[in-house]
């Protein structure tokens, strides 16, 4: 039996926190009126309520949560668990004998109270082959793996996790601090679009507050609740579509823009339960609406950590079992279709990075940043700088540099989500191309927030934001 105790710990991480926030559904009418008249006043300030809407809730197939839940006290305890756990894993994996893993996934999910049964057991069947193979191909020792999955101890403990891109043999050029713009200068109008979690089984007048993570589904609201509301709801529900189109059709009214940024997170929430065809149903749709609304647009695009299938797993070259070609593909097609050059296209099909000559004299870079988080498990094989992208940043900032051409970074997740080492190296890439890097923008954080880069030598001076 203990050693059944040992295996559920482990698969905490399967676990999502639930939890029930005090909410209001919003009124049908308000979001007709808007349409009616979007550049009124007051209307404007219902939709930058209503565009603020975030989620109140994490479905990340991570372990924070859960530590977080248990506290402080217990994560010592916890860690010392992974650190017998994870060698019997390796056992049993080794022997070819997973029966007692199995069952103790069964009966993790049956018992643990805070999460819904069906959610645990797709959430498990969704993840467990990835972690399967993480423990066998993982050159790591259970301490390190317990380091990267459950922050037991700082990634800096051990020099395995570090590593350092490599600069081109060209003096850094003297800082020059941006010089605001003249009043006549041309300017660029920008719409920044990001996390859209579009529900296409979203029901109006459905239970708004159920046992899963993701509600307004299905099931009729208990008694004294409201039901889900025709445009959304700020309890555990995405958007229904019709309130993305007319989202994105009030911003195509209210203002002209230039281009568009977008960065990434079109698929629901409901990652316990999400196949490939989900998640290019939803790319596709989604795609086809925005080039409907903004048909003579530029989309500049970045992949979110919800377009994969599982969520947040991007394998890497060396994961021979699987691959996301299938999703490459389809975000090529897409991004193409609503702008990007057609050269973009083998960049994008080999990682889901690209660059982009905007306008003469600025360029943009999207990264995927899914490559750099301990969400996606098989970076535990090899974190190393994946697919060499940040040394392909470099080569581009370079060319940007010698050819006096200004950069934006768009991106999903910023650096701060990513492994220690990534991070590191991010910013002091940052740090070099200070003068060339005109701005970053990022999304995942379901908020609207700045965060500052400074100066690695002189940290009261700030570089890049």
């Amino acid at each position: 039996m203990s050693r059944n105790i040992y295996i559920l710990t482990l698969f905490g991480f399967f676990a999502i926190n639930v939890f029930t926030v005090q909410a209001r559904s919003i009124p049908e009418n308000s979001i007709k009126s808007i349409l009616n008249d979007p550049l009124n006043d007051d209307h404007r300030k219902v939709l930058h309520a209503i565009t603020g809407y975030r989620h109140r809730f994490e479905q990340s197939a991570n372990f924070k949560a859960l530590r977080w839940a248990l506290g402080d006290e217990q994560t010592a305890g916890l860690c010392d668990l992974c650190d017998i756990g994870t060698p019997l894993i390796r056992l049993l994996l080794e022997l070819n004998d997973t029966t007692l893993i199995d069952e103790a996934v069964n009966l993790f999910c049956r018992e643990y109270i805070l999460l819904d049964e069906n959610v645990c057991l797709g959430a498990a069947h969704e993840y467990i082959g990835a972690v399967f193979q993480v423990l066998e191909l993982a050159p790591l020792n259970n301490r390190q793996i317990c380091s990267l999955a459950f922050e037991c101890q700082p990634q800096t403990d051990f020099p395995i996790f570090s590593w350092n891109v490599t600069f081109p043999d060209k003096p850094k050029p003297t800082p020059q601090p941006p010089q605001p713009p003249s009043p006549s200068s041309p300017k660029l109008n920008i719409l920044h679009l990001s996390d859209i979690h579009v529900d296409f089984s979203y029901k109006p007048g459905s239970q708004a507050d159920c046992s899963q993570p993701l509600c307004c589904r299905g099931g009729q609201p208990v008694p004294g609740h409201t039901g889900a509301g025709f445009w959304g709801d700020y309890r555990n529900c995405d958007i229904p579509f019709w309130t993305a189109q007319a989202l994105v059709k009030y911003a195509s009214q209210a203002e002209e823009f230039d281009f568009i940024y977008y960065t990434g997170d079109l698929p629901a929430h409901n990652v316990w339960n999400q196949s490939r065809a989900d998640q290019l149903y939803s790319i596709n749709t989604i795609n086809s609406m925005l080039a409907t609304v903004f048909p003579n647009k530029t989309f500049y695009s970045a992949v979110g950590n919800h377009e994969a299938a599982p969520c947040n797993l991007y394998p890497t070259p060396n994961i021979r079992t699987d691959n996301i070609s299938w999703l490459y593909e389809a975000l090529a097609d897409n991004w193409i279709r609503l702008g990007l050059p057609a050269d973009t296209r083998d960049s994008i099909l080999n990682g889901a990075f690209y660059t982009a000559l905007v306008r003469p004299g600025l360029r943009l870079i999207s990264l995927n940043m899914n490559y750099c988080t301990s969400d996606n498990f098989w970076l535990i094989i090899n974190s190393t700088d994946p697919l060499g992208q940040l040394q392909w940043l470099i080569g581009w900032l370079q060319y940007a540099e010698d050819h006096e051409e200004k950069v934006h970074i768009i991106a999903h997740q910023p650096p701060s989500s990513c492994l220690a080492a990534y991070s590191w190296n991010f910013y002091k890439i940052v740090n070099r191309y200070e003068n060339t890097i005109a701005g970053q923008f990022f999304g995942h954080a379901h908020a609207e927030e700045l965060k500052v880069f400074y100066d690695e030598v002189d940290t009261q001076r700030p570089v890049s934001m």
